[in-house]
């Protein structure tokens, strides 16, 4: 039988079958978290509003805006032992067009405890492998957020400056850049470089060349060698195509590291999955561990185009109230093995959509023409 399964829906039943093959388990947490953890990391999650309530022993709890911050805040992972862990959760933000709080559905998946080189590559490739199964065509942008920090770092600038420079490169701003960089006294050779950064994005080979050529010190060439060993391997299995490098690409460098990604769908609006290395959010946490993860907004797979049955049920069964019931519901499995969805009525509901009409004479499934 064929399900007319929303998008969120089909990606949940297939990514679980993926994860699982790796070695994820399933996790699940409670909805409520101490408003405390929240209150004091709002820069790790995307707003700052935080739904609370007080509990019946006084606590002030609150509605999970953010699942990752949970985990961490609950995860036994150290050096020495690792968890695999994926997730399907809801969680609670303030949507910003109509200044309320939504219920958003999100998946995740979480590679805590000794992070190697494999460990990124295994959640970068298992991040393309989301992606592809919810549509081939899309496109997951990696960035080695160090590469630009590393630069930043040696420019000696002012804290409000620094931080209101990598809102700047985020948001590909030109405009402020160019003013930071007048305010900061630059020299040439260095505005330069910092003028180039937004537009260090594009194939993984031709941009990794165009932004050795940009290095200035070694910090930034370690990086450089670090993601091409990636992108190497991403190439070797056959990511290139649906691939490409955004080093004008930062999280918040009190929190993630290293590797961060993000992933698009062709015809949706918005970012779909992102991800990358938290581990100093472990350490903040007091977690001797690494950490590198990805989180898919499942709401966002419904924004696209979906087709629209233009049927409730493929077919309606039509009974008299004397048939024996058993065998009511034995033409209605009969009609099911034929791959069909079926409604059994004595008489049709009004404004019922079906494709097709039987009716059960004498234990015989008989179809009516409309």
């Amino acid at each position: 039988m064929k399900y007319n399964l929303k998008p969120d829906e089909r990606a949940t039943l297939e990514l679980r079958g993926l994860y699982e093959k790796y070695g994820y388990k399933k996790y699940k947490i409670s909805k409520f978290e101490e408003y405390s953890l929240y209150a004091t990391n709002r820069d790790f999650f995307t707003g700052d509003k935080v739904l609370t309530f007080t509990d019946l022993d006084g606590r002030l709890l609150a509605m999970k805006p953010d699942v990752t911050l949970s985990v961490i805040n609950n995860t036994g992972a150290t050096r020495d032992k690792s968890e695999k862990l994926y997730y399907i959760e809801n969680v609670y933000r303030e949507n910003r067009e109509s200044h309320c709080f939504k219920e958003i559905n999100q998946m995740g998946l979480e590679y805590m405890g000794r992070i190697d080189k494999y460990s990124i590559l295994e959640v970068m490739t298992l991040a393309a492998k989301s992606l592809k199964t919810i549509d081939p065509d899309y496109l997951l942008e990696i960035s080695h957020m160090h590469y630009t920090v590393d630069f930043l770092d040696q420019l000696g600038l002012e804290e409000g400056l620094y931080g209101e420079l990598l809102n700047n490169i985020r948001q590909k701003n030109m405009t402020g850049i160019e003013q930071i960089a007048a305010a900061a006294g630059l020299d040439e050779e260095r505005a330069s470089v910092l003028r180039q950064i937004p537009f260090l994005y594009g194939p993984m080979k031709e941009t990794i060349k165009k932004a050795r050529a940009m290095a200035v010190n070694d910090k930034m060439l370690a990086d450089l060698k670090e993601l091409g060993e990636y992108c190497d391997a991403l190439r070797s299995l056959g990511y290139s195509r649906n691939i490409q490098l955004d080093l004008s690409m930062v999280n918040d460098i009190d929190y993630y590291n290293g590797i961060i990604f993000r992933g698009y769908i062709r015809n949706l609006p918005g970012c779909v999955l992102a991800g990358g290395q938290y581990d100093k959010a472990m350490g903040l946490f007091g977690k001797d561990a690494g950490a590198v993860g990805f989180a898919i907004y499942l709401d966002e797979l419904t924004k696209g185009e979906t087709e629209v049955s233009r049927y409730d049920v493929d077919s309606l069964l039509l009974y008299d109230e004397g048939e024996p019931i058993a065998a009511v519901l034995k033409a209605v499995q009969g009609l099911q093995k034929e791959g069909m969805s079926v409604r059994a009525e004595t008489e049709a509901p009004a404004c019922l959509r079906y494709r097709y009409k039987y009716r059960l004479r004498d234990g015989m499934t008989v179809k009516e023409d409309e």
